[in-house]
């Protein structure tokens, strides 16, 4: 049965996102420093029991103290995810108005699954829910962040209004730092081997290069397809094809490192490669 510090380090660690020789540094330092402040406590005359307790409460909240580590160990995190709620809120809301008032169309279905998501991002960066720091759920809502804001470009391409350019560049902005929060989010593999560390870094790199220029090519052709057909056509959903690849495809390869470096670094080609035809198939077709 694990002590009343061990437990409480664990529940700490629980919400950090680091490598595992970085979290075993972390749990030995948390608990030396709660070792030595129940033995202090014992020389005042409390008990074992009593000493665990108040070292534990004098330490302070696990939860505000896991938060600290994550600042720690990704800077400027809480201020990024912040910007990214707040900034998403505003495009949200205004190109919902401004398709309202100008094409009369309530896009009513994006618009509260765009608003849930972002305040997913305002929780988490304010540290209200300690589950979503977890990678996966970190990742998930990031991916499910950048959908949105794809179909959000689509509604503000098919308005003909002059503030269509300054809603344009908040989009790539948005969906450019959503993109650099997973890179970063998912830099640290906790279950990979020390050596295999380079590696994903380099994995992480690849895929979010190219991440960029599939997620920039789909706006601007979502943008040309708005155009063509005058608004939203379900023929449209076919440009999203090579996001959706690059998804699995990067997901893949982070299943596969572990055991088959080699067939990660494969799937990474076949990526690149299967991108770069189907952009060269649709702007130079045989």
């Amino acid at each position: 049965m694990k002590s009343n510090f061990k437990c409480y380090v664990e529940k700490i660690l629980q919400q950090t996102e680091c490598r595992n020789e970085e979290k075993e540094d972390i749990r030995e330092e948390l608990l030396i420093h709660l070792e030595l402040s129940k033995e202090e406590l014992l020389r005042e005359g409390m008990n074992e029991k009593e000493a665990e307790l108040e070292a534990i409460e004098r330490f302070g909240s696990e939860v505000e103290i896991g938060y600290q580590l994550q600042q720690s160990i990704f800077p400027y995190r809480k201020e990024l995810m912040l910007t990214l709620s707040v900034t998403s809120f505003v495009f949200s809301i205004s190109v919902y108005l401004l398709s309202l008032s100008v094409e009369g169309e309530a896009h009513v279905g994006w618009l509260v699954l765009s608003m849930f998501v972002h305040s997913l991002i305002l929780l988490i960066s304010l540290n209200q829910v300690a589950q979503f720091n977890r990678r996966r759920w970190m990742n998930s809502i990031l991916v499910t962040h950048i959908i949105t804001y794809l179909y959000g470009y689509t509604i503000v391409s098919s308005i003909d209004h002059p503030a269509f350019l300054p809603f344009a560049i908040l989009s790539w902005m948005n969906i450019l730092l959503a993109l650099f929060l997973v890179y970063r989010t998912t830099i640290y593999e906790l279950d990979l081997q020390s050596e295999m560390v380079k590696e994903a870094k380099w994995l992480h790199l690849i895929n979010l290069v190219l991440g960029v220029i599939v997620t920039s090519v789909i706006l601007f052709n979502l943008w040309i397809g708005m155009w063509l057909f005058g608004g939203y056509h379900p023929f449209m959903l076919l440009l999203t094809i090579p996001f959706i690849l690059w998804i699995l495809l990067y997901f893949l390869q982070m299943r596969l490192l572990k055991k088959h470096k080699r067939s990660a670094f494969v799937i990474a080609i076949i990526s690149i490669l299967m991108n770069a035809f189907i952009l060269i198939y649709i702007y130079f077709p045989f």
